[in-house]
């Protein structure tokens, strides 16, 4: 269970909290969506996949401002049939008028955006909790920091409940 605005979630077992963390929740221009759904995986060291609003907004202009900002994010140019891209190929400062053909993808590792786990669940919003590199931000009371994602700050303590034993939803 996500609280969003008092930016915490919790697992609840048998009507009992068995787990607590602080959340990192969306900011007010991506304010994290209201849903409900059951997580069905979760993903160790992930790479991550560079969504369109994020790649328009924040990855393109930083690239056009900073020609060394992907390589220093270890985020590589693919195309959609899997092939890499040189990124130096690409006049990115017509990349967002003519819509962008290619995907950006960040390698796993300390400088991921997603951090070391990933827990999914499906929903029409590219919504998932995961883990966070920007551990500094759990010290902030307001945490809203995130493109929509819930970013918690014990992720690892999650997985391994998780993993240990299937809650008894009963």
């Amino acid at each position: 269970l996500v609280n969003i605005a008092n930016f915490s979630i919790q697992m609840i077992d048998r009507h009992r909290s068995i787990f607590t963390s602080q959340a990192i929740v969306g900011r007010p221009l991506r304010e994290t969506p209201v849903f409900s759904s059951l997580m069905t995986y979760l993903v160790l060291n992930p790479d991550w996949t560079v969504p369109p609003t994020i790649l328009n907004e924040d990855v393109i202009p930083e690239v056009i401002n900073n020609p060394s900002y992907l390589s220093n994010k270890q985020m590589r140019v693919i195309a959609f049939d899997g092939s890499e891209v040189d990124p130096a190929i690409i006049d990115w400062n017509r990349a967002t008028l003519s819509g962008f053909p290619y995907m950006i993808r960040q390698n796993p590792g300390s400088l991921n955006s997603l951090g070391r786990v990933k827990f999914m669940f499906p929903n029409p919003y590219n919504i998932y909790i995961h883990d966070t590199p920007a551990r500094s931000l759990f010290l902030r009371n307001e945490r809203t920091f995130s493109s929509g994602c819930i970013r918690i700050n014990k992720p690892l303590e999650l997985a391994l409940l998780l993993m240990d034993e299937q809650p008894d939803i009963n």
